[in-house]
């Protein structure tokens, strides 16, 4: 049966993410793409060098005539993210991705279609089939699971690669160029519960925060949109100015890189409050309303009584520093971009809340482009902490790209794209992870930038490319190629 991808322009890139859409590749489970590219190497007597946690680098000849200009590292992510509908059978370790064409649109109906960034693989292998591009050496470096936690960026072996320029093909903006992307790390603070027999006269209540938007907490920060655990600590630190509030439990959040849409606690206050406890938190409701309505209006806050007895809540000493350690915490964007206007720079996300009977665990997640401003960020978090009393530690760090705009890369590329379109390309940058950030690191250094096609609702069922942005893309690829040659 004929593909649907097959009348595609242009054939070779569109001819090998045909071929990938075919082979299973989820994150952590890419070893049939590993050696479907391996093969292909093979087939052309290309090099290829292999480091221990799989990520390979297909070492390409240049087009005769152009041996002495500098090796260009093409790198993209070998993995997808498998995703499909709850009611679509579908099993990501042996089925190929069902694809179709829906007028400038190939999508992926049911399940992910792994665009992300098997474009990206797919023009690097072109690039070198097609007879039309010309090129310099180049180093295709493929990695491994990007998608659920850098593996191969975070323990790529560096000595596989010789060159210092290298073009990252993983981005979703077309006519963009990017030049810099955040770092981050993720913090674990545990706070002890110093729990009391309940006093008498005291009532249990649940306070419920409800009907925010949450979202990435990377490329929606900068919209402050409520963090319900922020909210939260609001109304218990309100309360705590009129009466002794006892916490029981408290959550919220999901996610460390998601904003928390949701949370709720159980606290003890005198009985003789619960009426102006309510009132209190109406009041703080329509105070919240006033600063977040217009980009989340569903915001409520609920109080409901709590039937079940509590026999050792915190004690009010320990609530007290524990609510306005929340209050404390940074929480949303810390700085701009000074170079690109309208880019975060550093952030923070109060992210998830969790307790048990011993503690209250929090979970924060933080960003920046710059590698100072981020470890500012995490020292001001630790300050907070461990002055309320809590404990802490950083886990998962990753570093950033920092911008360049003195790049000789970028120069080229912008001359490039302005031949190309007649207008310069939307030089930027992302406040989220790319691998640029911890490739140029392990190699001590490159000069980089990565493009890409226009990509939708990618790591969801429904995912799709726009097709002229795929040819805008190629053409820019090839002149790119052609110019560092």
């Amino acid at each position: 049966m004929t593909s649907p991808l097959a009348h595609l322009e242009p054939a070779y890139l569109w001819k090998h993410f045909d071929q990938l859409r075919q082979i299973p590749r989820p994150s952590r489970k890419e070893e049939r793409v590993i050696e479907h590219v391996k093969k292909w190497a093979a087939e052309r007597k290309f090099e290829v060098r292999q480091d221990a946690v799989g990520n390979i680098c297909v070492v390409v000849p240049p087009t005769p005539g152009h041996e002495k200009a500098k090796i260009v590292i093409v790198q993209g992510h070998l993995d997808m993210v498998a995703e499909k509908d709850k009611a679509t059978t579908f099993d990501f370790d042996k089925d190929p991705i069902e694809v179709r064409v829906d007028g400038d649109w190939v999508v992926a109906d049911h399940t992910t279609l792994g665009a992300d960034n098997g474009l990206g693989i797919a023009a690097a292998m072109a690039s070198v089939d097609d007879p039309s591009v010309v090129h310099g050496p180049l180093e295709l470096l493929f990695t491994i699971d990007e998608e659920t936690a850098l593996t191969g960026a975070t323990h790529l072996d560096g000595s596989i690669l010789k060159g210092r320029t290298l073009l990252n093909l993983d981005s979703e903006e077309d006519g963009a160029v990017f030049v810099g992307c955040a770092g981050g790390c993720t913090t674990t603070t545990k706070f002890d519960l110093v729990r009391a027999p309940a006093p008498a006269g005291y009532k249990a209540l649940r306070v419920e925060v409800t009907g925010l938007k949450g979202g990435h907490s990377g490329l929606v920060i900068h919209e402050n949109r409520g963090n319900s655990l922020k909210i939260l600590a609001r109304v218990l630190q309100q309360w705590m100015g009129k009466v002794d509030v006892l916490l029981h439990a408290i959550e919220g959040g999901n996610k460390h890189n998601a904003i928390p849409r949701e949370a709720s606690a159980v606290v003890l206050v005198p009985a003789s409050f619960v009426e102006d406890g309510r009132s209190a938190a109406a009041a703080m409701q329509k105070k919240v309303l006033t600063e977040i309505a217009t980009i989340d209006p569903g915001l409520e806050i609920k109080i409901s009584e709590v039937a079940e007895a509590i026999a050792k809540p915190a004690n009010a000493e320990c609530t007290r520093r524990f609510v306005r350690m929340l209050i404390g915490l940074p929480h949303g964007v810390i700085a701009m971009s000074r170079d690109l206007a309208g880019l975060t720079e550093t952030s923070t996300n109060l992210a998830v809340i969790q307790s048990d009977d011993a503690a209250v665990t929090i979970t924060t997640s933080s960003r920046s482009s710059v590698e100072a401003a981020l470890r500012f960020t995490l020292d001001q978090l630790n300050a907070v902490i461990e002055l309320a009393g809590g404990k802490w530690s950083e886990s998962g760090g990753y570093p950033g790209w920092q911008p360049n705009m003195a790049s000789p890369l970028l120069k080229a590329c912008k001359s490039v794209f302005h031949e190309l379109r007649g207008k310069d390309p939307h030089v930027t940058a992302i406040h989220a992870g790319l691998e640029c950030g911890i490739i140029g690191e392990k190699l001590g250094g490159a000069d980089m930038i990565s493009f890409g096609p226009l990509l939708e609702g990618v790591h969801a069922p429904g995912e799709r490319v726009n097709i002229p942005s795929v040819a805008r893309f190629w053409d820019f690829y090839k002149a790119v190629l052609r110019s560092l040659a």
